[in-house]
């Protein structure tokens, strides 16, 4: 499955009567002002939204919903329909223990989603050829692609329902040149298959 944008993905896969937790909500790149911040868009789409994050802005307006805690070691008197982590597993020290945490805050048959960096996009295949190694996130600590995160999720008691990928992440910059050509040539291999696309996309179920 394609998703064009994180916010089309959260239309099609998110339902308006889930109650959803946004673990690292505040820190996903783009400002809360922004009309493609992630979590704005789940608290537009979902019944409910909760969001844990380590740390946060001290002008964001947050209520009782939302908690200062390590995405591995959060708790909340409360279990999820939703498990909504956009870019963070590749954030963090030990995702096991984020696995694991989930596990305690999820209903029966709910979802953990989960976002991040496909390893071997386009972008960095060509920054590996032409560069040695990719550009990386300073605070980046680990990459997946859809096996080695499949993988991870099956030794932690997750079963995998869906594997997609979403075409762009809604970050506006100013691109060069060569990042325009690599554009065209990442929307004419877009049209082949999906491997070599920007983001992945897993959804897993809890193994009963």
């Amino acid at each position: 499955m394609v998703y064009k944008t994180k916010g089309e993905f959260i239309c099609k896969e998110i339902q308006q009567t889930d109650v959803v937790l946004d673990v690292g909500f505040f820190g996903q790149g783009v400002m809360k002002k922004n009309q493609n911040w992630v979590h704005a868009l789940l608290t537009k789409r979902a019944s409910v939204v909760w969001g844990v994050d380590i740390d946060f802005d001290a002008t964001f307006e947050y209520g009782e919903n939302y908690v200062k805690a390590s995405a591995e070691s959060f708790s909340i008197d409360k279990k999820f329909d939703v498990i909504f982590a956009g870019d963070l597993i590749e954030h963090l020290s030990n995702p096991g223990l984020f696995l694991n945490t989930s596990a305690k805050h999820i209903q029966p048959h709910g979802r953990l989603i989960i976002t991040t960096p496909n390893c071997f996009n386009l972008f960095n295949i060509t920054e590996k050829i032409s560069k040695g190694e990719p550009t990386v996130n300073h605070d980046h600590t680990c990459y997946f692609n859809s096996k080695t995160l499949k993988q991870l999720l099956e030794k932690n008691g997750w079963e995998v329902v869906s594997v997609g990928y979403i075409y762009s992440l809604d970050v506006e910059y100013v691109e060069s040149l060569k990042k325009k050509l690599l554009n065209m040539l990442y929307w004419i291999l877009s049209t082949f298959t999906d491997v070599y696309m920007e983001t992945l996309v897993v959804i897993a179920q809890k193994k009963i």
